[in-house]
């Protein structure tokens, strides 16, 4: 047997464009943009964060935590 007839009959999953790698692309095409998606939100609001604390205004209602302006 040569290493060429064991590598057809290989059945794991290889980025060759075939009919298995379809569902391997699409996870990580998803979980690259989820990534994204959470990078984006989370700059969102730490700049909002930031903000709030630079006006001495609270950032989330409840008590003071460090950083922020006590609640008058």
């Amino acid at each position: 047997m040569s290493p060429i007839d064991v590598y057809d009959e290989n059945t794991t999953f290889v980025f060759t464009g075939g009919p298995e790698s379809f569902w391997t692309v699409l996870f990580v095409l998803v979980a690259v943009g989820l990534f994204a998606a959470f990078l984006v939100k989370m700059i969102q609001h730490e700049n909002h964060a930031y903000a709030q604390m630079i006006n001495h205004e609270p950032v989330e209602t409840g008590p003071a935590v460090e950083g922020e302006p006590p609640v008058f």
